[in-house]
């Protein structure tokens, strides 16, 4: 099967059970920049010992989102490749009751860990850059009144960042970013609803 730049819906519970992992979703997220590598490649990149991952590869690729991609070089030197199954991976939410709400939610937690490990890790490492149009690190969170209309136009922003870091293997530096867009008044809404209940009860 060939790697395609498609998105690939992660759907099935196995799959996204597999992303609540930190470990594996670095890895998944690393991997899919980086095309067909070996584990040693992949190890280096991540600063890792390559023992480290075999485990969280076999799980991966049992899950259908790591895939073997043949071998490099002959004998004591053969290498085993992998991939992702694709070079985007897309998570399907299915909201309410009955969704998969549980899985989704752990998955955005390992991504927010994440996203906190790394700026504390880049932030006492002392060389990055924290100021100037190379800014190298940053935490934004904002509030607002948004239109359909300007949620739409929000919508086409995050996916422009996406595309401009998701860019295969070259020259450059390794950066993550993490996104988070939730609407801030469900809890208003949730206790609207307990309230229209409680008064057609009492009827």
């Amino acid at each position: 099967m060939k790697q395609t730049g498609l998105p690939f819906i992660v759907q099935d519970k196995k799959q996204l059970t597999a992303l609540t992992s930190s470990a594996r979703q670095e890895i998944v997220d690393v991997l899919s920049q980086m095309g067909t590598v070996s584990v040693g490649e992949l190890a280096a990149t991540l600063d890792r010992p390559a023992d480290a991952l075999y485990y969280h590869l076999r799980v991966l690729k049992q899950a259908g989102l790591a895939l073997r991609a043949g071998y490099r070089g002959q004998g004591v030197r053969k290498e085993e490749l992998i991939r992702t199954v694709s070079s985007d991976l897309q998570l399907q939410y299915q909201p309410g009751k009955g969704g998969n709400g549980k899985q989704v939610t752990a998955i955005v937690g390992s991504m927010l860990r994440l996203g906190i490990r790394d700026f504390h890790h880049a932030f006492q490492s002392g060389d990055a850059r924290v100021s100037g149009s190379g800014r190298e690190l940053w935490a934004l969170r904002k509030t607002g009144w948004l239109t359909p209309e300007e949620i739409v136009n929000l919508n086409r922003s995050i996916e422009g960042l996406a595309k401009a870091v998701s860019r295969p293997r070259g020259q450059g530096r390794l950066y993550g970013i993490t996104v988070l867009l939730t609407p801030l008044d469900h809890r208003a809404r949730a206790s609207s609803k307990k309230s229209t209940s409680r008064r057609s009860r009492s009827k």
